[in-house]
This record gives C-alpha cells, sequence and structure tokens, in this order.
C-alpha cells in the first residue's frame, strides 16, 4: 500500500520529482513534466495551487530568478515521514509511543523479533 504522509497524490509527484532533480526547477519545467509525463494538462493558476500550498507547509522553496522562480525540496523524504509519523502519534495517541505500541500488536503478542528491535530503540 503506496502512502502520501499526508499529502495529496498530485502533491506527492511534484516533491518525488523535486526530490529527484539534481537542481532546482522552474516552474516551466515543472509544468513540462506535469504534461508529457504525467498527463496532466493542468492551467498555470492549477500548478502555482499546489506549488503555494506546498510552500505553505514548509515543504518546497521558491528562489526569485531574474525571470522565473526556481522550486526546490526543503526537506528529505525521510523528513517528511518523520515528521507526519511525530504528527500522527501525537494526534492519535497523545504524543504517548506506549499507546501506539499498544495500538500496534492490538489482542496479540509481540514477536521476539519485534521485542528485540523494540529493546534496541529504547
Amino acid at each position: 500500500m503506496k502512502q502520501n504522509f499526508g499529502l495529496t497524490k498530485t502533491e506527492e509527484q511534484i516533491m518525488e520529482l523535486l526530490w529527484e532533480a539534481e537542481d532546482p526547477m522552474t516552474f516551466k519545467e515543472i509544468m513540462e513534466v506535469a504534461e508529457t509525463k504525467w498527463n496532466k494538462s493542468w492551467k498555470v493558476q492549477t500548478l502555482n495551487t499546489f506549488l503555494l500550498g506546498l510552500q505553505k507547509m514548509d515543504l518546497v522553496g521558491a528562489e526569485k530568478g531574474t525571470s522565473c522562480n526556481h522550486y526546490y525540496a526543503l526537506c528529505t523524504r525521510e523528513q517528511l515521514v518523520h515528521n507526519w509519523t511525530k504528527k500522527m502519534v501525537a494526534e492519535c495517541y497523545g504524543n504517548s509511543f506506549g499507546r501506539l505500541v499498544a495500538a500496534f500488536i492490538g489482542d496479540g503478542e509481540l514477536s521476539e523479533e519485534d521485542a528485540n528491535e523494540l529493546r534496541k530503540l529504547l
């Protein structure tokens, strides 16, 4: 099962593109990928809305160039997953690791391997 970690499918596509890019990308470059690889026929405002949303989430930065903006990821995929997990544990389990583990194992028991992994973490 694919996880978007709090992002819409399109937001995740944009983030994956920026993570894979070696250099910041222009609006035009992102729009070209959307049209050619993702088969999107977006208006300029559509992509702008996604990029602004990602900027408000502090996931994307923009550098003003002489003729256009250059967009880049402000975090790694691992950082996004980490922050999303922390938020989920806070919201769903009151920041309690014990409650998270209890929900994870449910009525069952931890395997010896999982118990050893937890001991290493603690």
